[in-house]
């Protein structure tokens, strides 16, 4: 008999456009402070910038169905192209469950008028006991979490 392999779940997608009282700049701008997106992002608990604009890590605590865990991510910048477009990896492992979670997160920023129009495009593999649970419950978490980023940074943006 072969080793088991991990328990995985297929790749979550998810897009959603948040239109932003704010021009692309200070968006652009407000992407990069991250004291302020720390408040934005569901479940970062803290965020420290190690290179600046390049390499940042952060520390992610979720309840998917029945199971916690707390992810120390390695997250760093594949593209920047201001105010228009950032690209961020994300990669990190919950010792204590045995989750690893990989992510890819775009934002583009669109210019309409004085204000933005904020695409997310969020894709993510989770492997390991969470990823078990199913891609339907993971889906459904990823779903909320970016809905909530935008309420968030939405509201930060335009306070």
């Amino acid at each position: 008999m072969g080793a088991k392999a991990p328990a995985e779940c297929d790749e979550v997608r998810v897009t959603r456009e948040v239109p932003i009282v704010a021009s692309p700049a200070t968006l652009w701008e407000l992407l990069w402070d991250v004291r302020r997106i720390v408040e934005c992002v569901p479940g970062c608990i803290e965020a420290r910038e190690i290179e600046p604009q390049q390499r940042y890590t952060a520390r992610m605590s979720q309840k998917v169905g029945p199971i916690s865990l707390s992810v120390p991510l390695d997250v760093k910048v594949v593209e920047a192209t201001g105010p228009r477009r950032l690209a961020l990896e994300a990669r990190g492992r919950d010792p204590a469950i045995g989750a690893e979670i990989a992510m890819r997160v775009t934002l583009d920023i669109e210019a309409r008028g004085e204000e933005s129009l904020l695409r997310i495009d969020a894709e993510g593999r989770i492997l390991g006991k969470l990823g078990a649970l199913g891609h339907g419950v993971i889906q459904r978490k990823a779903e909320e979490a970016i809905e909530e980023f935008g309420v968030r940074l939405k509201q930060v943006a335009q306070a």
